[in-house]
């Protein structure tokens, strides 16, 4: 890292053009130099340009933006992190970023108490590097979880900041060390469960949730976790609710979506056949509720619901079927893409969070 107060970037490769070429040149030491810059390079960083962003990030650029990020510039933070979040847009950077070491102190922000738009920039940072396969070990290493746990679950947090800390946990939770992380933090499954039954949650909210719990489905020590939180009359209950005219049909597809994530979520929770599960099942209502869909609908959904029927019976087969679990695309999400909400909140560096896009 270096030295708080520097603000050598000469070894940034960008290449100059009339919009953004002072700031590669004219970089003075003072800290309103240094935020003068901060704004400039965040300019840059809303480029579509993928060879632009892929130039800018560099390890100089990252060190150089590490104290900029602990500075106490009030502004100084916010736009050192937002060039983070859109440096971690273009793919390719993003296993550049967690390797600088940058991370450490944006997961150390957000646990130590944030403001609300350093908290919703850092959760979408986390949000995208958590895309790529090969850093979700590490950023569930540096103590990630109990923090994303933290805004997901918070009623009071901005929605936006809420999808992106979910999202965050759904992509860390596609490795069975991090699925053990969020089990073992305390009353984060519960935490989670109250998330998917509370009233008046935005639908958005919980189907972020029901990702992350069709992930926690898929191991042992999830399904358990689930169970203790009540979590098997939950999914029926969503699951019933999918199939009432409660649901205004601007809805409809959203909820169609959460009731198979459920219908999985339960089916996981069968695998056994415990008498545990077989009581919270009948206790919920579930064999009526799961016969329903069986008889309404097909595919997919209509053979979990078969199955799961059995085991409540005691009989059936325990083959999984992990595709089942797996819910890509806009469709679980309520219609999130990866980097497009990040790009409305964070396309514009002069601190307007409802652009549509870069400008």
């Amino acid at each position: 890292m270096m030295r708080r107060g520097s603000s050598d970037i000469s070894s940034f490769p960008c290449q100059p053009s009339p919009t953004h070429g002072d700031f590669l040149s004219d970089h003075g030491g003072s800290p309103s130099d240094q935020d003068a810059t901060l704004v400039s390079i965040r300019h840059a960083t809303r480029s579509n340009n993928p060879e632009l962003l892929i130039s800018m990030c560099t390890p100089n650029l990252l060190s150089w933006l590490c104290p900029m990020i602990l500075s106490s510039n009030p502004s100084s933070p916010t736009n050192a992190i937002a060039v983070v979040v859109n440096l971690s847009l273009e793919p390719t950077n993003r296993t550049r970023i967690v390797k600088s070491g940058i991370l450490n102190l944006l997961i150390g922000l957000l646990r130590n108490g944030a403001d609300a738009e350093a908290k919703g920039l850092i959760v979408a940072a986390v949000h995208s590097l958590s895309v790529e396969e090969k850093n979700r070990t590490t950023i569930g290493a540096l103590g990630a979880v109990p923090s994303l746990m933290d805004v997901f679950s918070g009623r009071g947090e901005a929605q936006m900041a809420r999808q992106d800390a979910g999202m965050a946990i759904y992509y860390l939770t596609f490795s069975a060390d991090n699925r053990g992380r969020v089990v073992k933090t305390n009353g984060s499954v519960r935490r989670l469960v109250g998330v998917l039954k509370g009233a008046d949650e935005e639908d958005e909210i919980k189907s972020v949730g029901m990702r992350i719990v069709c992930n926690l489905a898929r191991c042992e020590e999830g399904r358990s976790a689930l169970m203790e939180a009540n979590g098997v009359a939950v999914m029926v209950g969503l699951i019933e609710k999918s199939g009432t005219n409660s649901v205004v049909p601007e809805r409809r597809k959203c909820w169609e979506d959460m009731a198979y994530m459920a219908a999985a979520a339960v089916y996981g929770m069968s695998k056994g056949k415990s008498l545990r599960f077989r009581c919270m099942a009948k206790s919920a209502n579930a064999e009526e509720v799961l016969s329903r869909v069986l008889e309404e609908r097909g595919g997919a959904i209509g053979e979990m619901a078969r199955r799961t029927i059995q085991a409540m019976r005691g009989d059936g087969e325990e083959e999984q079927r992990d595709e089942w679990y797996e819910y890509t695309g806009g469709r679980g999400a309520g219609g999130l893409g990866m980097s497009e909400p990040m790009k409305r909140r964070y396309g514009s560096f002069g601190g307007n969070t409802a652009v549509s896009g870069p400008n």
